[in-house]
């Protein structure tokens, strides 16, 4: 959902090919979000090409649905509810998803989120129409040679009002708004006008600071060098950078932060519905799930990957980032349009003035 490279052109010739293929698969997801392996591997299998169409921002792929016809889309969790309210997807026919079982296949931590979402007040079961993809939360990456863990316990979200460190808020709407309610007691899905008047003030403040900046995929090539001693950032950039950078160290603030889920999911007016099935139950096997994970560097939705990567030595150096410990406080977007909009109008006048 996030770690963005920008799309880069890897020489795949199955791609290429696909690219001027109309008999093939359509994959619409994140850029660099997926190992280019796994499509060579179910071409070989399938005879099928995969075209992979990138998109850099869930709203942005919401539009580009409606005008044009993809077999397969990978968005973020709110999203999926924007698309089920607006009759744009098909119910997943888990019949024919083998290699997950949706009640036992998933961490604790995924699937606690899933059910609290079944149990909210405006209940939602995401399982019914998307399979997940990549999960994880969003934290503060921080250089342990500048900034201390005791001032991060303190401070937590705070810690960009607080420092004069070189920083970065992540460039999203949301994350702004959810790092803001956060720190001053609220829910990230508040919709009440004064909450969200004073999440807006208070990072208005943090925007005049001239030690902070607002980025987004720049961030991963500026922090390969440190360039920023605290970056807001989802945890699979965090452990990305982590294995790059061994300065480098996460942590998520006890006051509450976004736990958030991808998932795949089959557009109504799909054309190849029965091999879009076959695609997501392909990705979604033990070894193309390894692989992908080690590749993008996400959570897996697997529970015997993701305690793999957790448990295993060859990771332990990325543990902190790559293991999600959800607490109480911590929540997923909804889709609330007059909240959006309040949102999205008080960001752009926050990261411009």
């Amino acid at each position: 959902m996030k770690k963005i490279l920008g799309f880069i052109v890897l020489s795949v010739s199955l791609i290429t090919l696909a690219a001027c293929n109309t008999n093939s698969l359509k994959v619409f997801s994140y850029g660099d979000y997926i190992d280019p392996q796994i499509l060579r591997d179910f071409e070989r299998e399938f005879g099928m090409p995969v075209k992979l169409i990138p998109f850099d921002s869930n709203e942005r792929a919401l539009t580009k649905m409606k005008l044009e016809k993809f077999d397969v889309v990978i968005p973020s969790d709110y999203a999926i509810e924007q698309l089920i309210k607006e009759d744009m997807i098909q119910p997943i026919d888990w019949t024919k998803i083998t290699n997950l079982n949706k009640e036992t296949s998933f961490p604790l931590e995924l699937k606690s989120l899933l059910n609290d979402l079944k149990e909210d007040e405006n209940p939602l079961d995401l399982l019914e129409y998307m399979v997940p993809y990549f999960w994880g939360n969003m934290g503060i990456v921080y250089n342990t040679e500048k900034v201390s863990l005791a001032d991060l316990e303190q401070y937590e979200w705070d810690i960009f009002n607080q420092t004069n460190l070189p920083a970065v808020v992540y460039d999203s709407s949301r994350d702004g708004f959810m790092m803001a309610l956060k720190h001053l007691g609220y829910s990230m899905n508040s919709n009440v006008t004064t909450e969200l008047t004073e999440a807006e003030a208070y990072l208005t403040t943090i925007a005049k600071k001239n030690n902070v900046v607002f980025l987004t995929d720049e961030i991963l090539d500026d922090m390969l060098t440190t360039k920023y001693d605290l970056v807001q950032a989802y945890s699979g950039d965090a452990v990305y950078l982590m294995d790059k950078n061994d300065k480098l160290n996460f942590y998520v603030p006890e006051v509450g932060t976004n736990v958030w889920v991808d998932g795949m999911v089959i557009p109504k007016n799909a054309e190849k519905v029965d091999l879009a099935h076959e695609f997501i139950n392909f990705i979604s096997s033990y070894e193309m799930a390894l692989a992908n994970t080690e590749y993008v560097f996400y959570q897996s939705p697997r529970k015997d990957v993701y305690e793999y990567m957790i448990t295993s030595d060859d990771y332990a150096h990325l543990r902190e980032a790559y293991q999600v410990k959800r607490n109480l406080n911590d929540e997923i977007f909804r889709y609330v349009p007059e909240v959006k909009k309040f949102v999205d109008d008080a960001w752009l006048k926050i990261i411009t003035n």
